[in-house]
């Protein structure tokens, strides 16, 4: 492009790169405390609740009673880690007991290949929602995200899961998506949905059929995880209004040896979106090659290709990744 944004890379997404079930208007709600190396243990309770509930309202829709009723429970289910574990606290989420009954730090592949009863964790449960059953287990490490099915890399990707969720709710569980996405819905209303009619933990069965609502054990339930939920409303509301977005500086403004901590927020949103070429972390508000070469994976990953995938970025592909504004 050479110093100037291509025609099509200035407004003409192709179509592939455009989700076929949100639109060009939902786009990731990016917040600045996206951790670079996808370790959400580094990042504070309240901040994961917050990014979890803008991305689920500024990106899928949800009305904030409803986005709280999600995270409310996601945190219940594993404290809002995406790599969390079966078994594992929330402070080593990889690490829990094997099918002997020895505690032991998995890798991802150990996780996503888990078989029982010989080979990886002894439970199940895996990601955000703890999926345990095989069929939505194996299709969280197959769901086609951006473009791509990450395996074991969307235990580190907060962004994949919660699409994963949505799309689990819209196409399996459509009357619990339906009571969600009401703008009348309460917390408690959302919350009790979530944890009856998705989530399902064995705390409300008995053998394998679920206690009535009314069932004081039920109700127990309820209680517990609409106290989290109400603290995902906080978190939200506590941070004040809408995130905005870095305009596009135009791409004279990325040159080597450009300094800014624009740059730096773009870095981070790349790692986040799986698209680190980066070879270290330093001077990241630095444009340099691993700029250069992190760009280019994003444009790819939106369906760019030849000079408009050379690592400068156009207005399309900038706006495409919603850098936070700084």
């Amino acid at each position: 492009m050479n110093g100037t944004s291509s025609n099509v890379e200035a407004g003409h997404l192709p179509a592939d790169a455009i989700h076929p079930d949100h639109g060009p208007g939902h786009a990731p709600a990016a917040v600045a405390m996206v951790p670079s190396a996808g370790d959400w243990t580094k990042v504070a309770t309240d901040d994961r609740m917050h990014y979890c509930m803008r991305q689920l309202v500024d990106r899928y829709g949800y009305p904030p009673a409803g986005a709280a009723g999600i995270v409310g429970n996601l945190w219940a289910e594993s404290a809002i880690l995406p790599n969390r574990i079966e078994g594992s606290s929330p402070s080593t989420p990889m690490r829990a007991r094997n099918f002997g009954g020895v505690t032991t730090n998995f890798t991802a592949a150990q996780i996503m290949d888990r078989k029982s009863p010989h080979q990886g964790p002894k439970l199940p449960g895996v990601g955000l929602a703890q999926w345990t059953s095989p069929s939505r287990r194996s299709g969280l490490f197959r769901h086609v995200y951006n473009g791509a099915a990450l395996g074991v890399d969307v235990l580190f990707n907060m962004d994949a899961q919660l699409d994963y969720l949505d799309n689990e709710l819209r196409t399996s569980y459509p009357g619990v998506h339906q009571v969600l996405s009401s703008q009348a819905v309460s917390v408690a209303t959302a919350s009790d949905e979530v944890v009856y009619n998705f989530e399902i933990p064995g705390a409300i069965l008995s053998g394998h059929s679920k206690l009535s609502r009314a069932d004081a054990r039920v109700q127990t339930v309820f209680k517990q995880r609409r106290s989290p939920s109400n603290k995902a409303l906080t978190a939200y509301q506590s941070f004040g209004g809408p995130v905005t977005f870095e305009p596009f500086p135009g791409a004279s403004f990325f040159h080597t040896g450009q300094r800014s901590p624009i740059i730096a927020a773009m870095h981070q949103r790349l790692v986040a979106e799986g698209c680190n070429r980066y070879q270290s972390s330093a001077n990241a508000d630095i444009w340099g090659p691993g700029d250069v070469k992190s760009f280019a994976a994003w444009q790819r990953k939106l369906g760019f290709e030849g000079d408009d995938a050379n690592g400068t970025p156009g207005k399309t592909s900038w706006d495409r990744l919603r850098v936070p504004n700084v």
